[in-house]
């Protein structure tokens, strides 16, 4: 009677040679004892050598016709399968951000752990972790991500249960970032002291809604009598389609912005179809937008005191101030191409004098 196949785990230890410490792996092939020395335990860590014995085992277990799962570390499973996997889905933009912010905050802790011997509490002393360094929106992204990440892993058979279902955003974050927006004087007085090129990007995002990546991204037969077209950005040097769906859209204009966009068209020293409306100094290249705000803009504004005006906050000004006039949502979200729910709980901040009003309107309305 022939004796069943075992699954075989093999044995890893350190073992001290010449005064060193080294990773000692021993395992059974063909009835034969077999052993192996890996690396130096000062330069490889006890994940990356169970992973190293792993990949021995797997075909042995795999020929003696046992289930065998497959071995990744957790950096190894993000770098051979997980990134493969949705650069194909995300755009150059969220890509940069994405893997940035994956590998410096999930990476950097987890990487050499194995992926099925990662638990749930461990997970979630990460997040508690972050959370003294991250606002709630980026503990947020990192619980969603290392979601994705073991949702792929159990479709994938590398673990066989998701440690990351039950993990939360812990209540004590770092404090947000107050949500400022420009009163009307400070927009007046931001285009007062901005040169011509750089009034006009800022009345856009300002008045219009535009991101800075649309506004870069316009060509001279992208501008109409009383709109400009949205058919691309530019993001840190790359030329890429807008942001979302609802990003490529035509943009109203208002009759300040008209009258600075023809005296600047007026100047443009290549008016051709195709010409950035903004363009580098090469012309064949458009503006920056990190270039042109440390450069042109931010030295200019932090003299009046306006350096936190960034381009997030002009388009949540416009996002404010559009609805304080009472422009519906839905026309407020075609504008800056983005949903209702993200103009409303993103963007839209909701002023002392918008909650008086409404509550004394309430009043007003019950009480006569």
């Amino acid at each position: 009677m022939m004796r069943r196949k075992r699954f075989q785990r093999g044995s890893l230890k350190p073992r001290k040679r010449n005064g060193r410490s080294y990773w000692y792996a021993q395992w059974r092939e063909d009835r034969q004892c077999r052993s192996k020395e890996f690396g130096l335990c000062s330069q490889m860590s006890k994940g990356e050598a169970e992973a190293a014995l792993a990949a021995i085992l797997q075909p042995i277990n795999a020929n003696a016709g046992l289930r065998v799962r497959p071995i990744h570390t957790f950096q190894q499973f993000v770098e051979a399968i997980y990134l493969p996997v949705f650069r194909e889905k995300w755009k150059i933009s969220t890509g940069m951000t994405e893997e940035s912010r994956l590998h410096v905050h999930l990476v950097m802790s987890l990487g050499q752990r194995l992926m099925h011997d990662i638990t749930r509490k461990e997970l979630q002393c990460l997040l508690d972790t972050k959370s003294k360094d991250l606002a709630r929106s980026g503990v947020d992204h990192l619980r969603f991500r290392i979601r994705s990440i073991f949702e792929l892993a159990l479709s994938e058979g590398v673990v066989d249960r998701n440690p990351a279902t039950a993990l939360y955003t812990p209540k004590q974050c770092r404090p947000s970032r107050e949500r400022f927006i420009l009163t009307p004087q400070q927009a007046f007085q931001m285009s007062e002291v901005l040169d011509p090129r750089e009034k006009l990007i800022a009345r856009l995002a300002t008045w219009e809604g535009m991101r800075p990546g649309e506004i870069l991204g316009l060509q001279v037969d992208d501008v109409g009598p009383e709109c400009v077209s949205v058919q691309r950005r530019v993001y840190k040097g790359n030329i890429d389609s807008p942001k979302t769906r609802r990003s490529i859209r035509q943009v109203a204009m208002t009759n300040g912005t008209i009258a600075l966009l023809n005296a600047w068209m007026e100047n443009l020293r290549n008016r051709q179809p195709g010409a950035w409306l903004f363009p580098s100094e090469r012309l064949t290249t458009p503006l920056g937008r990190d270039n042109v705000w440390r450069r042109n803009m931010l030295l200019k504004l932090k003299k009046a005191g306006l350096e936190w005006a960034t381009f997030q906050v002009m388009r949540r000004t416009f996002a404010t101030r559009s609805k304080q006039v009472g422009i519906d949502p839905h026309t407020r979200c075609a504008q800056m191409g983005n949903t209702v729910d993200v103009s409303e709980n993103e963007y839209a901040v909701s002023q002392l004098e918008d909650k008086l009003a409404a509550v004394r309107k309430m009043e007003h309305t019950i009480v006569h």
